[in-house]
């Protein structure tokens, strides 16, 4: 309990050091610029990259995890509690942040004054918001139960 404690904690000190870079930054309106420059790169990528990563960190480190007590020759725990809502969680990000692009590409547009740049940057965003949301949720199904190691409980 003690290491899933420890691991949440540097897990969520992770996350935060984006908030402790914009509090060290001193020079007047520098902290405007990076905070500009962070809801660009988010803008780039789709809002809901970020709770995706984290998502991703916790799989991720489970997966690192169950590897590395496969090679030790430790036998296989059960999974952890917090996987499937987390493989769920994953793919409704996906298909929100596919929405959000779709809602995003289309709405204002004028088919006499078509652009297909932001059109196509908006569909991007979209397609990988799913793709990660599906790579997450993949790998959290390969390390929840399988058939055969439910097969004798009850």
């Amino acid at each position: 309990m003690l290491r899933g404690t420890v691991v949440g904690a540097a897990l969520g000190a992770l996350l935060l050091i984006p908030v402790g870079a914009l509090a060290r930054v001193e020079a007047p309106g520098a902290a405007e610029a990076v905070v500009e420059a962070a809801i660009a790169a988010v803008d780039a990528v789709g809002f809901v990259l970020i709770p995706q990563l984290a998502l991703a960190v916790f799989v991720l480190g489970l997966a690192v995890h169950r590897f590395a007590a496969r090679a030790a020759g430790l036998s296989r725990a059960a999974p952890p509690g917090w996987l499937g809502p987390a493989v769920e969680s994953a793919l409704l990000l996906g298909m929100l942040g596919t929405i959000a692009g779709m809602v995003r590409g289309f709405s204002g547009l004028d088919a006499n004054a078509l652009e297909p740049g932001p059109l196509i940057h908006s569909l991007g965003t979209a397609l990988r918001s799913s793709f990660v949301g599906f790579a997450i949720a993949l790998v959290g199904v390969w390390l929840g139960p399988r058939s055969a190691d439910t097969a004798g409980v009850s």
